[in-house]
């Protein structure tokens, strides 16, 4: 039983081996004239699904456990790691060599200790029945989420057509021009910014008035750019939006016009801007499929969690765990007489005491 507990120790190897660093280059040395063979090139494809993965010497497996240690060996083949690294939704996390290797390394050892830990009776430790509960129940929990992201993974076409017409708003697209009339004034005396402002005011409805007569907008950008005396006119055309690509009320001015109309002046960080509309369109479903999934899959996982969660409602004890919405950290509170699974304090130096069961009592943890 203890080993059902030995997996949800490794986790933590996972990160340490993906983010270990390289090994230092060794200098070049001269060849020798009989070379070593090279080791077998990493590719897992390439090693069967009953192949023997890794190999523990002095560990016997459970029908064996009577036998001398140094006389047998417990074999992982490549199936039953993979099955392994699933349970634990690791495969994801394990992508490279140096990490497979560490966590095999980390697992060997702790088999190793686990089966001791059943020869000396540690199933019978209260606190490994404990631990043993909160591991089940969030195996379980964990087991039942992953099961939901799976079942929603792959919605069905129907679904995703019927998501598509119900959200087709969501889909629309249209091709936008911009034309910025630059409100930025550098010169730095009154008499010229009041010059630059009215120039730029007159500039602005003119500019706005030949857009609507439908001139060409980069004509009237590059106008605009010489006439304010401004280095590098931009690019008027905005290429193909979507809902949301523009702020919210440009974006209704714009939905509310006809292929080639213009907006009103839009006043804006950069100036007085005009927007023209040049074509508006639907975005066809294959080319959004993967958008609707992921859609799909998170509606989907939000529902069915809320569905089982969105009655739950735990009542705490404000007395033991304290008012919400107390400001600062984490808070651990000194055990009292009334709590019969407190540990008790202990002094530095001093032996620890043994319970009833003749294992050493729990030391007191200490806030991370």
């Amino acid at each position: 039983m203890i080993r059902i507990f030995i997996t949800t120790l490794l986790a933590g190897t996972c990160a340490f081996a993906q983010t270990s660093a390289a090994p230092p280059a060794q200098p070049l040395s001269r060849v020798p004239s009989l070379q070593q063979p090279a080791p077998p090139s990493f590719n897992p494809d390439n090693v069967a699904p009953n192949a023997a993965v890794v190999t523990i010497h002095g560990v016997c497996p459970k029908a064996t456990a009577s036998a001398k240690s140094d006389s047998c060996q417990t074999v992982i083949t490549k199936e039953q790691f993979n099955s392994m690294l699933a349970g634990m939704n690791l495969a994801a996390q394990i992508s490279n060599p140096a990490a497979m290797r560490s966590f095999a390394e980390s697992y060997s050892q702790l088999l190793a200790l686990a089966g001791e830990g059943e020869k000396a009776g540690a199933e019978n430790d209260p606190r490994f029945q404990e631990l043993m509960k909160i591991a089940r129940i969030r195996a379980l929990a964990d087991t039942y989420r992953h099961s939901l992201e799976e079942k929603y993974s792959n919605p069905p076409q129907e679904e995703i057509e019927a998501y598509y017409k119900e959200n087709i708003s969501k889909y629309d697209s249209f091709k936008v021009e911009r034309i910025i009339i630059p409100s930025i004034n550098n010169n730095r005396t009154p008499a010229a910014r009041a010059e630059y402002q009215k120039k730029f005011q007159q500039m602005a409805n003119d500019i706005l008035e030949r857009a609507a007569r439908g001139e060409e907008t980069q004509k009237l950008q590059d106008e605009v750019y010489k006439t304010l005396s401004l280095p590098s006119p931009p690019k008027t055309d905005l290429g193909m939006k979507r809902r949301g690509g523009l702020p919210a009320g440009i974006e209704k001015d714009l939905l509310a016009l006809k292929p080639g109309e213009v907006t009103k002046l839009e006043n804006e960080m950069s100036g007085m801007n005009i927007y023209k509309l040049r074509s508006r369109d639907t975005i066809p479903i294959e080319a959004v499929k993967g958008e609707i999934v992921r859609d799909l899959h998170q509606k989907n996982m939000e529902s069915a969690l809320k569905a089982v969660t969105g009655n739950i409602h735990p009542e705490l004890n404000e007395q033991f765990f304290g008012p919400i919405g107390r400001p600062g950290g984490l808070v651990m509170r000194n055990p009292q007489s009334s709590d019969a699974s407190s540990p008790k304090p202990i002094t530095p130096g001093t032996p620890t005491p043994n319970t009833s069961t003749g294992n050493p009592a729990p030391q007191p943890v200490s806030p991370k």
